[in-house]
C-alpha cells in the first residue's frame, strides 16, 4: 500500500535529528535560566521552587528514563487517582512508539513499535488476559473492548514504566516491549488521604454516569509497617453509531468477467451499552529488619456491561443492477435484490482479575542481596449472547438502491418491504450462546545479586522463575434455525418496534429509522416457552454437547522454566561515565493443548497436542553519560514473543453461512480454527538513542531501532470439508520473517525561561516513523504492513500550571495501519484518527480541587476500508465525553 518506504524513512530519520537540533537552538538560553529558579543554594537569595502538578509528574518521568540503564519511558500520575487520561491504554498512547487501538471510544490495547506481542506486568509481576496471552476479552465486535487494560483502573495507578529493550533479569514474552503498571507503595511517602467523586456525560448517548475513588495510607512501627488500600468505582453509558460488517468485503465476476470487490455485509447498527467497573488494590508493607522486608499485594477488578445491539443488514452484492465501480474495481453504488434482515443483539459481560503477591527482599550480607516472590493471577469472564434475526417472508423480496460514495456511511434507499410490519417478516435464526473463559497463572521466582568490590564488572545477578498458565475456554452453544423460519405474528410477545429518529443524525439518507426487533423477553432459548421450535430443540436443551460447542472448547496447559545470568559493569572514560549490563536468559516451554477436532464427516473427537521449546536469549546494553546532560544508550538483545494461547487450540469453530441452491453449495461457509503447533515469534533486535536533559525538567530524546523478525505469525484461509460441507476456514501459519525499522523523537519542555505568568506553560511532543517489511500480500499483489502499525504517530500535550490552574490539551493522531485480511484476502484497514482531549483542575485549597475533562473533542470517527481508500467497509461513531469530579486530599 505505502510506496517508497526505504526513502521515506531514511527522510524521516534525517527530519527527526534535525528538528531537536534546531530546537535546542532556539532555547540554549533555557538552561541556565531554569537552574537560576529550581537550583537555589545558601546565601544565594534565590527562593527555593517546588514543583508540583503536572511539571512535578513530567519531572519524575524524566528522571526514570534518565536514571535507567535499559531503554524505558515512564509515565506518572499528577496525584492520586489523577492519571491523566480514560485508561491504561490511552495513556501508553503518549509514549512515543506506542500506538493505541480503540473500542466504543476507548483505548483497548497497544501496539509497541508495531507490535502487538508485548508483555504486561502489575507491580512487577505478570497479568493476563481471561482469554490468555495476546487475548482481547470476550466481545462479539471482534475489539479489545473488555480484554486486559480495560480491567486496571487509571485511578490506582502511580505510575506506569514501558521497556522497549528488555535486559536478561525481565520477563520474557515480548516482541514489543514490556508494560509495568505500578501502584503507590505505603513506605514510599508519606501518610496519605484522598477521594474523587465525579458524573460523567456521553452526549451520543444522552446519559449520564458517575466515578468514584478513595485511598488511604498509613505507616505504624516507628514507619517500619504500611498499609495502603484504594478503590475505584464508575458507572457509564455508552453509545456507537455508524455502519458496521462481519464479513466485509468479497471478491466475485460481474457479467462481463471482470474480477471486482464488493461489500457483502453492510451494517446499519447502533449500540446502547452500560458498563460498571470496580477496582480494589490492597498492599501491606513491612520493613521487619534494616535487611529484611516483605510485601503483600493484592489487586482486584471487575467489569460489568450490558450491551443492546441493533441493525438491518443487505449484502449489496447480492442480485446486483446498476452497478458502478471506482478505478480498483471496488463497488460504489447499485441496486441490490435480496433479504433485508433486523437484527437483536443482547450481550452481557462480566470479566475480573485477581492478582496477588508475597514478596521477600533481604540482605544476606552488605554486598550480597536476594529475593523471593510468589504469584497467583486468575481472570475470568463470562459472556452471554443473544441474538434474534428477522428477514422477509417467502415472496417479499426487498430492493436497496445504495451509494457508499454519499456523505460518511452511505446513503440506501430500501422499498418493497415494510420493516415496521411483522406481518412481512420471519424468525430465522437465534443464538443463545455463553462463552466461559478463565486463565490462571502461577509463578515463583528467586532474585539473587552480588556487588563486586571496584574495577570495571560492578555486579552479578542470576536468579530463576517456573510459571504455569492455564487458559480454558468452556463455551455452551445454541444455533436454532427452524426450517422455513416463524412468522413474525406468532412471536408477538418477544417483538416490539425499536425505533430511534436521530439515529446518526444526517447520514444514511433514506434508512428506516424504526424496525420490528426483539425485546428483552429474548433473554434465553429456554423463555420460548409457547414456541417448542425454540425451547424443545435439542441445542437449547442441551448447549454444551453440540459439535460446535465441543470443537470451541479447549484447554492449555503452558510451563515455563526460566534462569538468566547478568554481568552489570561501570567506568570512567574521562569525564563521561560508561555503564551497562550483558546477559543470558533461558527460556523453555512446555505446551499441552487439549481440546475436540471436527472428523470431515461430523462430529467431534477429543485431540491432545504436546510440543517443547527451548531458547537462549542473550542481551546487552551500554549506557555513555557524557556529562550530567547527555546521555547516549546503544542496546541489542534476542527477544521472543509465543503464540496467542486462543492460537493454540486445536479446534474449529463453524459459522453456519453456506448458501445452497436446489443442493448445490454456491457460497462457502467461514469458519476459524486453531494451530497449537505454531513456533514462537523471535526476534533480533538493535536500539540506539541519543538525550539531553537540560534545565530543571526539559528532555530531548531521538532513538533509533531494528528488529529482525525471523518468522512472524499470519492468518491464512484454507478450503476445509466437514459433514459435506465446504468451508473457508481462518488458521494461524507461521510465514516468512519481517523486519521493523523506525525512530522515535520527544521533547519535554516547560516554558520556565518566559516572564511572569508565560512560566507557567509547557509543551511535550513525540513522534514515530515505524517502517515495517513483511512477506504477506493480499489478493492483488500489495504488499501488507504488520498489523497494528501505523507509520507515522504524533502525539502533543500542551499545558498550563500556575498557582491554583493547570490546564492540560492533548492531541494525538496515528496514521493508516492494517487490521487484517478480509475474506476477500485484501488488507482491512483503519483509516488515520485523531484524538483531542482537555483537562482543567483548579485548586481551591491545598486539600480540595474541582477538576473538568473533555474527551473527543473533534468527534472523530472510527473509520476501516478493505484494500483501498474508496472501499468503504465500516465508520463508527461515538461522540464527545464530559466529566466533572472533586478531589480531596490529606
Amino acid at each position: 500500500m505505502k510506496k517508497n518506504l526505504p526513502n521515506r524513512f531514511f527522510s524521516s530519520v534525517a527530519y527527526s535529528i534535525l528538528s531537536p537540533a534546531v530546537l535546542l537552538a532556539g532555547v540554549a538560553h533555557a538552561q541556565s535560566a531554569s537552574e537560576n529558579v529550581s537550583a537555589g543554594s545558601e546565601g544565594s537569595g534565590v527562593e527555593e521552587v517546588v514543583v508540583t502538578g503536572i511539571r512535578e509528574s513530567l519531572n519524575k518521568a524524566r528522571d526514570i528514563k534518565r536514571e535507567a540503564t535499559q531503554f524505558v519511558d515512564a509515565i506518572v500520575a499528577d496525584d492520586i487517582g489523577k492519571l491523566p487520561d480514560r485508561n491504561v491504554a490511552e495513556s501508553l498512547a503518549r509514549v512515543s512508539g506506542v500506538q493505541v487501538d480503540r473500542g466504543i471510544a476507548e483505548g483497548s490495547s497497544v501496539s509497541v513499535r508495531g507490535l502487538r506481542q508485548n508483555v504486561y506486568l502489575f507491580n512487577g509481576r505478570q497479568i493476563i488476559d481471561p482469554t490468555g496471552r495476546g487475548g482481547a476479552g470476550l466481545d462479539t465486535l471482534g475489539s479489545s473492548t473488555y480484554g486486559l487494560l480495560s480491567l486496571v483502573p487509571s485511578e490506582l495507578i502511580a505510575r506506569l514504566e514501558l521497556t522497549k529493550l528488555a535486559s536478561s533479569d525481565q520477563i520474557a514474552g515480548a516482541l514489543g516491549g514490556i508494560v509495568d503498571v505500578q501502584t503507590p507503595m505505603p513506605l514510599d511517602g508519606p501518610d496519605r488521604l484522598g477521594a474523587k467523586v465525579g458524573g460523567v456525560y456521553y452526549d451520543q448517548a444522552s446519559e449520564g454516569g458517575y466515578e468514584g475513588f478513595v485511598l488511604a495510607s498509613h505507616k505504624f512501627a516507628d514507619d517500619t509497617l504500611g498499609v495502603l488500600v484504594s478503590a475505584s468505582y464508575n458507572n457509564r453509558d455508552l453509545s456507537q453509531q455508524g455502519l458496521d460488517t462481519f464479513s466485509g468485503y468479497s471478491r466475485f465476476t460481474d457479467g462481463t468477467g471482470t474480477v471486482r470487490f464488493g461489500h457483502s455485509d453492510a451494517r446499519p447498527e447502533e449500540i446502547a451499552e452500560n458498563r460498571e467497573n470496580v477496582g480494589l488494590n490492597a498492599v501491606v508493607q513491612w520493613q521487619a529488619t534494616d535487611s529484611v522486608q516483605l510485601i503483600a499485594d493484592t489487586f482486584y477488578s471487575k467489569l460489568e456491561s450490558d450491551r443492546n445491539r441493533w441493525w438491518l443488514s443487505f449484502t449489496p452484492t447480492a442480485g446486483l443492477s446498476n452497478a458502478t465501480y471506482s478505478p480498483n474495481n471496488i463497488l460504489l453504488s447499485g441496486t441490490a435484490t435480496g433479504p433485508v434482515l433486523t437484527n437483536t443483539e443482547f450481550l452481557d459481560t462480566d470479566a475480573d482479575i485477581l492478582s496477588s503477591a508475597l514478596t521477600a527482599k533481604f540482605d544476606v550480607t552488605d554486598r550480597f542481596r536476594g529475593s523471593v516472590e510468589v504469584d497467583y493471577t486468575e481472570s475470568a469472564s463470562t459472556a452471554h449472547q443473544m441474538y434474534f434475526r428477522l428477514q422477509p417472508i417467502v415472496g417479499i423480496t426487498p430492493t436497496v438502491n445504495f451509494d457508499f460514495t454519499a456523505g460518511d456511511l452511505g446513503s440506501y434507499q430500501i422499498s418493497g418491504i415494510d420493516l415496521s410490519d411483522p406481518a412481512q417478516l420471519r424468525y430465522t435464526i437465534l443464538f443463545d450462546n455463553t462463552y466461559d473463559v478463565q486463565s490462571e497463572d502461577k509463578v515463583v521466582r528467586t532474585d539473587w545479586t552480588y556487588d563486586l568490590d571496584g574495577g570495571f564488572l560492578k555486579g552479578v545477578s542470576a536468579g530463576v522463575r517456573y510459571d504455569e498458565i492455564d487458559s480454558e475456554q468452556n463455551p455452551k452453544r445454541a444455533d436454532i434455525r427452524p426450517a422455513g423460519g416463524i412468522p413474525a405474528t406468532s412471536l408477538s410477545r418477544y417483538l416490539t418496534l425499536h425505533s430511534n429518529p436521530d439515529f446518526a443524525d444526517g447520514e444514511f439518507a433514506g434508512l428506516p429509522r424504526s424496525f420490528v426487533a426483539a425485546n428483552s423477553l429474548v433473554s434465553s432459548c429456554s423463555a420460548f416457552t409457547d414456541v417448542p421450535a425454540i425451547s424443545q430443540n435439542v441445542q437449547c436443551l442441551d448447549p454444551r454437547n453440540n459439535t460446535n460447542a465441543l470443537s470451541s472448547t479447549f484447554e492449555i496447559k503452558e510451563q515455563f522454566t526460566e534462569s538468566y545470568a547478568k554481568l552489570d559493569f561501570a567506568t570512567d572514560i574521562g569525564s563521561s561515565g560508561l555503564s551497562g549490563n550483558i546477559g543470558v536468559r533461558y527460556v523453555g516451554r512446555d505446551l499441552e493443548s487439549i481440546g475436540n477436532q471436527i472428523a470431515p464427516t461430523g462430529g467431534a473427537i477429543p485431540s491432545t497436542f504436546e510440543r517443547s521449546d527451548s531458547d537462549v536469549l542473550p542481551s546487552a546494553v551500554a549506557k555513555l553519560e557524557v556529562n550530567d546532560d547527555l546521555v547516549f544508550r546503544l542496546g541489542a538483545a534476542r527477544v521472543i514473543a509465543y503464540p496467542n494461547t486462543v492460537d493454540l487450540n486445536s479446534g474449529v469453530t463453524l459459522a453456519n453461512n453456506a448458501v445452497f441452491v436446489g443442493g448445490v453449495q454456491t457460497v462457502l461457509g467461514t469458519g476459524s480454527g486453531g494451530a497449537p503447533d505454531l513456533d514462537p515469534f523471535k526476534a533480533d533486535q538493535v536500539d540506539l538513542s541519543a538525550e539531553y536533559y537540560f534545565g530543571g525538567q526539559a528532555l530531548v530524546s531521538l532513538g533509533l531501532f531494528y528488529k529482525d523478525v525471523s518468522t512472524f505469525i499470519v492468518q491464512q484461509q484454507s478450503p476445509e470439508t466437514y459433514g459435506g460441507v465446504n468451508y473457508l476456514i481462518n488458521r494461524k501459519v507461521n510465514g516468512e520473517g519481517a523486519e521493523v525499522q523506525g525512530v522515535e523523537a520527544l521533547v519535554q519542555l516547560p516554558f520556565y525561561f518566559l516572564p511572569g505568568a508565560w512560566d507557567g506553560f509547557g509543551v511535550i511532543a513525540s513522534y514515530s516513523y515505524i517502517d515495517s517489511s513483511t512477506p504477506i500480500k493480499d489478493v492483488a499483489g500489495r504488499t501488507l504492513p504488520l498489523p497494528g502499525l501505523s507509520p507515522n504517530n504524533v502525539n502533543l500535550v500542551g499545558y498550563y500550571e500556575k498557582g491554583p490552574v493547570s490546564v492540560r490539551l492533548a492531541y494525538n493522531w496515528r496514521d493508516d495501519y492494517l487490521l487484517g485480511l478480509s475474506a476477500a484476502a485484501t488488507g482491512i484497514y483503519n483509516s488515520p484518527y485523531t484524538d483531542v482531549s482537555a483537562t482543567l483542575r483548579y485548586d481551591l485549597t491545598s486539600n480540595v480541587s474541582l477538576g473538568f475533562e473533555a474527551l473527543n473533542l473533534l468527534d472523530e470517527k472510527q473509520r476501516t476500508y478493505d484494500g483501498v481508500e474508496e472501499a468503504l467497509r465500516t465508520n463508527l461513531y461515538f461522540g464527545r465525553i464530559y466529566k466533572a469530579n472533586v478531589s480531596l486530599k490529606f
